[in-house]
Parts: structure tokens; C-alpha cells; sequence
């Protein structure tokens, strides 16, 4: 009896057809090649700076990126762009990288000496992420009675 909440497998020997797929020729290079809705990853002042800071430590204390991220279970490539200034991490992975390198937060921000502005002062500026909520700026009023 089919069940109602879950949809009936297909036969063991029936075979999916694989989806049709445009295939790039060997002889075509990788610049030739157009790559749609690529992130590009772009870096501030203060995550390089942060970077920097946990390179430098992780340098001191003698650890390769691979030993560091195996200690703090993140991935090699991740510690790789954190170094490099191209992805904020959370408090509590800094924590943990922390942790493992044996400082404290406040020894590796101690190298951030400047804040960013948000977009609203500096209409300049690149804009932290694509869906940023842009609310009215409310301008400060007086207690109301």
C-alpha cells in the first residue's frame, strides 16, 4: 500500500537519465570561459587588519594554517581568508582560533585602531552586504509629552 506521506521510490531498475549538461572542450582555456553569479569577495580595513594580527600569532606560535584550523575543526581554507581579509568570522570562531592559539580577543583586535563608518555616513563606501536594510534615518527628537 503506497504510503500518503511519502512519495513511492522508482523501480530499482529503472535508471534516471543524468541531466543534459554543456560540456567545455579541452581545448577552450579557463579565461575563455564565462563563470555567471561568481561572489567576489571584497575586504575592509578591519578584517585585514584582524588578519594580519592572527597570521602574525599563528607564525609565533609556530603552526601552519592546515595545524590551527585541525585545532579550532574549521577548514584550512577558511583560516586562509580570514588571514587575507576576505570573510568576517563570528565572535565566537575568533573565540575558538583564540582559544587555540592561546591570546585572549582583545591581543588580536588590538591592531584595529579605526572603525567603518556605515553606509549612511559615507554614501562612498561599499555596502556590507547585498539585502542591507536601508530604514528613514530618524533625526533625534525631544521627549514628547
Amino acid at each position: 500500500m503506497p504510503s500518503a506521506i511519502f512519495p513511492a521510490r522508482p523501480n530499482a531498475k529503472s535508471k534516471l537519465k543524468p541531466a543534459k549538461t554543456d560540456t567545455v572542450s579541452a581545448s577552450v582555456s579557463s579565461a575563455e570561459v564565462e563563470t555567471p553569479d561568481v561572489i567576489k569577495r571584497t575586504s575592509n580595513e578591519v578584517s585585514v587588519a584582524v588578519g594580519k594580527s592572527l597570521k602574525a600569532f599563528r607564525i609565533a606560535r609556530d603552526l601552519s594554517q592546515e595545524q590551527l584550523a585541525g585545532e579550532a575543526e574549521l577548514d584550512r581554507t577558511y583560516i586562509s581568508l580570514v588571514e587575507r581579509g576576505l570573510t568576517n568570522p563570528t565572535i565566537l570562531t575568533l573565540s575558538t582560533i583564540c582559544f587555540c592559539l592561546k591570546i585572549s580577543l582583545s591581543e588580536l583586535l588590538e591592531p584595529v585602531k579605526e572603525n567603518l563608518k556605515p553606509s549612511w555616513a559615507d554614501p562612498d563606501a561599499v555596502r556590507r552586504r547585498q539585502n542591507q536594510a536601508s530604514p528613514d534615518r530618524i533625526e533625534k527628537r525631544t521627549r514628547l509629552r
